[in-house]
């Protein structure tokens, strides 16, 4: 029992506010930590630059970006950068992500927007935006300087950023409480602005990658993207928060499909080991099984708390998500249907250690932890998690995010034999 209580004094995001000060206080004490350690950094820049920039700012930060970019050691004054990531900027990315998350859950529950299954898939066209767009970098697409916003961290920033835009823009619109007609019409316009800005760039030969998406293909996205708020419109069903998100995140996302798609029907920019489609259909038809029989043997005994919980959608994304990384980790490196794929490693020491041991076991531990997780969250502790089900949600969430950007990234590549 003790132990119950402690895990959900930890997992309590009421327990991070700030409870000597005041509201207006705790808003502002974040911004002002902020820009005092902006502070601190200029100064020392300006006063030992070969220490603040060359041994620090750029040893593990924009070196690993500039290397990552040019797929090789960087040195700058002396100072070699590797790709990846490094102790120090693995801490200090943990550190800036819990307090993303915190000031995300602050906002959203400032916005009384709900954490739940429909959330998160009105976030789906953003978590799929940075595996795909990390996969266009890795075919060399994008060019300098553009090519280091589609490279980690800069390419969370930017996700960051649409994911923002969109969510106030939905509030907006809920809170001015305007007619069906004039909200649809009031997206459109924001819609045929967006094709409007891409046309003039177009126009004037703004080349942020090797090649371009025409106008008109633009313009088909584009509208593929508005139809989810047509759709509703119809239906005469209220064009809600989650809706003005997830279509912006279509329109954000497409392009980077639509380019994809290009390279596996032979328009290819770069090197490749040639297509291998099969990959993915084997994917995605082996996490397609297993998700279902999951959900097939929850179902059949859903009057079972221990099985119910296996049917809820958010938590099958979960399964899916880490299963895609595992098995197409198992299936790129050790090709174990003979497909000829390209040589393939894995990185991550503990993964590697794990299929050394037995190349299956990588995946089939995902999915036990994965389980266990879910066993975790909604049976074992749920009775004291009951009162944070919008932070467990995001934490939820944020799991998906784990499993699917690596795996939708790795799968990608096999598929397109990059």
């Amino acid at each position: 029992m003790a132990g119950r209580l402690i895990y959900g004094y930890f997992l309590n995001p009421e327990h991070m506010k700030f409870p000597h000060f005041t509201a207006r206080q705790r808003t502002i004490l974040p911004l002002v930590i902020f820009l005092g350690i902006l502070v601190c950094i200029i100064i020392g820049y300006l006063l030992a630059p070969t220490l603040v920039y060359d041994q620090w700012i750029w040893k593990y930060y924009w070196g690993p970006v500039v290397a990552d970019a040019t797929g090789h050691s960087v040195s700058y004054h002396g100072v070699v950068a590797q790709e990846g990531y490094t102790l120090i900027s693995e801490l200090t990315y943990g550190i800036i992500l819990v307090c993303a998350l915190f000031g995300l859950y602050k906002l959203l529950k400032k916005l009384d927007i709900r954490i739940d299954w429909y959330f998160c898939l009105a976030l789906l066209p953003y978590i799929l935006f940075g595996p795909v767009t990390r996969v266009l970098e890795d075919t060399n697409f994008f060019v300098e300087p553009y090519v280091f916003w589609f490279i980690s961290p800069l390419i969370y920033f930017q996700t960051t950023f649409f994911v923002l835009i969109f969510l106030i823009l939905g509030y907006f619109l809920k809170k001015k409480v305007v007619s069906p007609r004039k909200t649809l019409i009031l997206l459109l316009l924001v819609f045929v602005l967006f094709d409007g800005f891409y046309t003039v760039l177009w126009a004037l030969g703004f080349d942020f990658g090797v090649t371009t998406i025409e106008p008109v293909f633009f313009y088909g996205l584009s509208f593929l993207a508005y139809l989810p708020f047509l759709y509703r419109f119809l239906r005469k069903q209220t064009i809600t928060i989650n809706t003005v998100v997830f279509s912006g995140g279509l329109l954000v996302v497409l392009p980077c499909f639509f380019l994809i798609g290009r390279w596996i029907l032979g328009d290819q920019w770069s090197q490749a080991y040639g297509t291998y489609v099969n990959v993915l259909l084997l994917v995605i038809g082996l996490v397609s099984l297993i998700v279902s029989a999951v959900y097939l043997v929850a179902w059949k005994n859903r009057k079972s708390e221990r099985f119910a919980m296996y049917t809820h959608p958010l938590n099958l994304s979960m399964i899916a998500g880490h299963l895609i990384d595992g098995i197409t980790s198992y299936v790129s490196i050790y090709d174990p249907l003979q497909m000829g794929l390209p040589s393939y490693i894995e990185k991550h020491p503990a993964s590697n250690s794990l299929m050394e041991a037995w190349p299956p076991l990588f995946p089939i531990v995902k999915f036990l932890l994965i389980i266990l997780v879910i066993y975790v969250f909604d049976i074992l502790y749920k009775k004291e998690l009951e009162r944070y089900s919008r932070f467990v949600n995001l934490l939820k969430i944020g799991i998906f995010i784990l499993g699917i950007s690596p795996g939708l990234r790795d799968l990608l590549r096999v598929t397109m034999g990059v």
